[in-house]
């Protein structure tokens, strides 16, 4: 790994440093970028930074079975300079501002970078400010309220799942872009509770208006939840959390509906990182507007992005990434030193592994249009084991042992050649 940071004491002017290929973001979309680049030969590690200013890299989807109690927080979470590959540059402080017009990059401590080629893959933010008193109930530990979506408050859930004696469960769910996850939790919390023989009444409120967007898999989930006594109430958005009392908003009707609790997981609302839409590369909604088959900005030619931070109309998911990944790095080859144009080539795909109980797994997978685009279609007419077996262990290690190293190609297995 190596950091460097030049500083021209001159007439107090700070030396701009230049990277052939500046990605911010050290995600699951930064890191796997990253690591299929200089895997591939297509630059030396020195030739490439990383903008990441978190010292910990976290395998969020693992916060999942944190709260459902079926691994440690530890297990999801290594430190940054043990999963970069190799001298790749890290800058570790916040990116402020990007000028696509001039090649540059500021960050929070007032240093210039410039680029040839950028690759935006900062994710997404939890806003749990945005629902009132919610962090006042995350952060007490007394109050019956945690989030898969963080991991101490993961760790939360899984401490109040096992102290529970029974009564109101309530999962809140803001939009969201991936449906699967949220849904997790509620399988999961069943599970265990349903296990211990606590009589409990499961509520999932939703601000979407379906139970998922794909009407098989939806149809699927309905029915599970129908047979668990899980009960469901679309178009509902949560908008305040207080002492065993939340407030939801019909998001047609603007009604308001209150509601008692005694056990409340919050899926934070999501928004990208502002200085996208402050450096002008942002869509309507602030997400980096890119083209949805080729991944590149739709205005800058050497600007692209993937995962969370993109305006990509798919769910956003890991799996996603790993089907971004490739089809980015031809892309910005071929138009960068090739002077080709872009292929199309992506189509939207993602898959979203969901949680039916502690041992089975709906794995759902498809792309643009809501059209289905399943690997294992025997196994994904119903919740199935071998999913599971895949989800719970298969995953994390191809996560950690494969993707960090640029071997891992998503579902289409290990990456034994070069992608380009």
């Amino acid at each position: 790994m190596r950091k460097l940071n030049y500083v021209s004491l001159y007439g107090f002017t700070v030396r701009a440093i230049h990277s052939q290929v500046a990605i911010i973001g050290g995600g699951t979309a930064g890191l796997n970028v990253s690591a299929q680049l200089v895997r591939d030969g297509h630059f030396i590690p020195q030739q490439i930074r990383i903008f990441e200013p978190y010292k910990m890299h976290a395998y969020q989807t693992g916060w999942t079975m944190v709260g459902g109690g079926m691994c440690k927080v530890e297990s999801t979470m290594k430190p940054m300079e043990k999963v970069l590959p190799k001298n790749v540059c890290l800058s570790d402080c916040p990116v402020v501002r990007i000028d696509p017009e001039q090649n540059t990059i500021r960050t929070m401590d007032g240093q210039k970078y410039t680029y040839d080629q950028l690759i935006v893959a900062s994710g997404v933010q939890r806003d749990y400010a945005s629902i009132k008193g919610a962090l006042q109930q995350l952060e007490n530990p007394e109050a019956p309220v945690g989030s898969i979506y963080y991991y101490r408050y993961a760790q939360k859930i899984n401490k109040m799942i096992k102290e529970f004696e029974g009564g109101k469960l309530i999962f809140s769910e803001p939009p969201t872009k991936c449906e699967g996850i949220p849904s997790n939790i509620v399988f999961l919390t069943h599970e265990r509770l349903s296990n211990r023989g606590v009589k409990c009444d499961y509520h999932v409120y939703k601000a979407n208006d379906c139970v998922f967007g794909i009407p098989k898999y939806a149809e699927i989930l309905g029915e599970l939840a129908s047979e668990k006594g899980i009960h469901w109430h679309l178009k509902k958005r949560l908008i305040e959390v207080q002492d065993h009392k939340v407030i939801f908003e019909d998001v047609e009707t603007k009604q308001l509906y209150t509601s008692d609790y005694d056990f409340l997981h919050i899926v934070p609302p999501q928004k990208p990182a502002s200085f996208i839409a402050d450096s002008g590369l942002g869509d309507s909604d602030g997400y980096v507007n890119v083209h949805p088959n080729t991944l590149q900005h739709v205005r800058y030619a050497n600007v692209w992005a993937l995962g969370d931070c993109s305006s990509l109309p798919t769910s956003k998911t890991a799996a996603a990434v790993m089907a971004q990944t490739p089809i980015l790095i031809k892309n910005l080859i071929r138009t960068w030193k090739l002077k080709q144009p872009p292929l199309s080539e992506y189509q939207g795909y993602t898959s979203c592994p969901v949680y039916t109980s502690n041992k089975k797994v709906l794995l759902a997978e498809f792309k643009y249009n809501k059209e289905l685009d399943e690997t294992f279609p025997v196994f994904q007419s119903s919740d199935s084991k071998v999913m599971y077996l895949m989800k719970k262990h298969f995953f994390p290690f191809a996560y950690w042992q494969l993707m960090v190293r640029g071997l891992w190609g998503g579902r289409d297995g290990i990456r034994l050649f070069k992608g380009v």
